[in-house]
C-alpha cells in the first residue's frame, strides 16, 4: 500500500464518528445511590470582542445542558471556572452566568471563580459544595473532557454522575467533519490524563 493510499485511508477513518468514539478516554466507574443534590458544569474559556467578553461555544453548550438538567430535576447549579485572568478580565463562571441569564432570566447559579484548571475546578467546587452539604452531583462537560473531570471530582470526595454536553455526529459510519474536529481534543485529553495521573490523581 502506497503512502498516499495509507494517508487517504487514515483520513477517512478519522472522519467516521464510530471510529473516533473508540479513541476517547474511557469513563471511570461513577454513579451513586440516591438522588443528586446539585448540578456542576465547568468553564471552557471566553473571548473578548469590542470590550465585552463572550462565553465560548463549548461553554455555552455546557451551561445550557446543565441548566436544563438543573431545571428539570429542581436542583441548584454550580458553574466553576476562573480561567487564566489578567487585570479586568472576568472569571469564566461570571461570563457563563451572564450568558445563562439571557436564556434563563430567573437563573441564580452558584459561582466558583478562582480555579485555573480542571483539578482546581474540582478542588474549589468541592469546598463550596461541602459548605452546602452537597455530596452527590451531576457533572456536565464535553465528552472528551468528562473522564478527567470525573476523576478529579471523585478525588475530592464527591459522588459523580457524569453527563456529556456534546455528542458525536450520527450516523456512526457516515464521514463527518465534526468527528475529524474532535481528534485534537482527544489527543489533548490523553496527554492531560497522563500528566494528571503523575501530578494529581491517586
Amino acid at each position: 500500500m502506497g503512502s498516499m493510499t495509507l494517508f487517504a485511508l487514515l483520513f477517512v477513518l478519522a472522519t467516521l464518528p464510530g471510529v473516533v468514539r473508540r479513541f476517547m478516554p474511557p469513563m471511570p466507574r461513577a454513579g451513586f445511590e440516591g438522588n443528586p443534590q446539585a448540578v456542576v458544569t465547568l468553564g471552557a474559556g471566553h473571548t473578548e470582542r469590542g470590550g465585552r467578553y463572550q462565553v465560548s461555544p463549548a461553554g455555552l453548550r455546557r451551561v445550557d445542558v446543565a441548566m436544563h438538567v438543573a431545571d428539570e430535576m429542581q436542583l441548584p447549579l454550580l458553574i466553576s471556572g476562573g480561567g487564566r485572568r489578567g487585570e479586568g478580565v472576568p472569571a469564566e463562571a461570571v461570563v457563563m452566568a451572564e450568558a445563562l441569564k439571557a436564556r434563563w432570566p430567573d437563573s441564580d447559579p452558584w459561582l466558583e471563580t478562582e480555579s485555573r484548571n480542571t483539578w482546581e475546578n474540582a478542588e474549589k467546587s468541592a469546598q463550596i459544595l461541602a459548605q452546602r452539604g452537597v455530596q452527590r452531583i451531576v457533572l456536565v462537560t464535553d465528552r472528551t473532557h468528562l473522564c478527567r473531570a470525573t476523576l478529579c471530582f471523585q478525588n475530592h470526595g464527591l459522588e459523580v454522575v457524569p453527563l456529556s454536553a456534546s455528542r458525536m455526529p450520527s450516523p456512526e459510519w457516515m464521514p463527518s467533519a465534526g468527528a475529524l474536529s474532535v481528534i485534537p481534543e482527544i489527543y489533548y485529553e490523553w496527554v492531560a490524563l497522563i500528566w494528571y495521573h503523575l501530578r494529581y490523581l491517586r
